[in-house]
């Protein structure tokens, strides 16, 4: 069982004084060192007797980890507490099945009580293992500092990035909310092109996204910086740009290096995948504005 369906799965079960001690959790985690019981008890605003009683159960269901005389904050508690935001919005309802599962990040479908559905990215950015930390005796509480604040900034950046774009091209995916580490997005029935997906027309597909590219530079002033076959998605005719936690503006010191390698990714896949040519420096100079017309 995943991170997140434990999570999901737990998220009925929590008692109040649970909830309360992983918010005294994550609040510690922004400290020095790894709370101890007295520390999270005034944290969590709760006697010690009920922490220490919370702290059991959330060890037993995987979302606190315990560590020394404190206790950590796993992967699945802080999904927990995002999936709680989200349902306390209103926003989702239910959990569905795994829609893609990468080394950064898994998407799943989130469906709302009305049946829309969305996609819901939980980023996992890093090395550090929560579900194995019981296993293993010593860990630096920076390890999981770092962590939260990596997947935690990960998922404001591209909720950020994508509001940016919003409304600009539907080739741009629409970011309903985020919480912690996930972004709840509109849902989309493309696949990856990494796959090499069957296209109507290659060039047509290429130059739409070459335009995304130029829309998003020019009218959000956003490059993704990490654009490849692996963040476009497609159903065969219509392509979508998506994964923009990374995505820079164009006050970043490397913006043009940064637009020229997502210019020269895509415009080596295509050459390669489906045999359509083009002038990467060319497309480069369309996509920053210096020409008006793709040459």
């Amino acid at each position: 069982m995943s991170t997140v369906e434990n999570a999901a799965r737990a998220l009925k079960s929590l008692k109040d004084e649970e909830w309360r001690t992983l918010a005294g959790l994550e609040r510690a985690s922004s400290g020095s060192g790894t709370p101890d019981m007295g520390r999270l008890s005034r944290m969590s605003r709760l006697p010690l007797e009920r922490v220490r009683f919370a702290t059991d159960a959330l060890e037993k269901k995987g979302l606190a980890a315990r560590r020394g005389h404190g206790y950590v904050l796993t992967r699945e508690g802080v999904e927990v507490m995002a999936l709680k935001d989200y349902v306390k919005k209103d926003l989702i309802f239910a959990l569905g099945a795994a829609i893609a599962k990468g080394k950064e990040s898994d998407v799943y479908e989130a469906l709302t009580e009305e049946g829309t559905a969305y996609a819901l990215k939980f980023y996992k950015i890093g090395r550090t293992s929560f579900t194995s930390v019981r296993k293993k005796r010593v860990r630096e509480q920076a390890e999981f500092r770092s962590w939260m604040t990596a997947n935690y900034d990960a998922a404001r950046r591209e909720y950020d990035a994508l509001r940016k774009l919003q409304g600009l091209s539907p080739a741009f995916p629409r970011a309903v909310a985020y919480s912690r580490s996930t972004v709840l997005l509109e849902e989309l029935s493309g696949v990856r092109l990494s796959n090499r997906p069957y296209l109507e027309d290659p060039r047509s597909a290429f130059l739409s996204i070459v335009e995304s590219m130029r829309t998003a530079y020019l009218k959000a002033n956003l490059v993704n910086a990490d654009l490849s076959e692996y963040n476009v998605l497609t159903d065969g005719a219509s392509v979508w740009l998506i994964d923009w936690p990374q995505a820079v503006d164009a006050t970043h010191p490397n913006h043009s290096e940064l637009l020229m390698h997502d210019v020269s990714a895509v415009a080596a896949f295509f050459k390669r995948a489906y045999r359509v040519g083009s002038d990467p420096g060319a497309t480069f100079r369309y996509v920053s504005g210096a020409t008006q017309r793709l040459e």
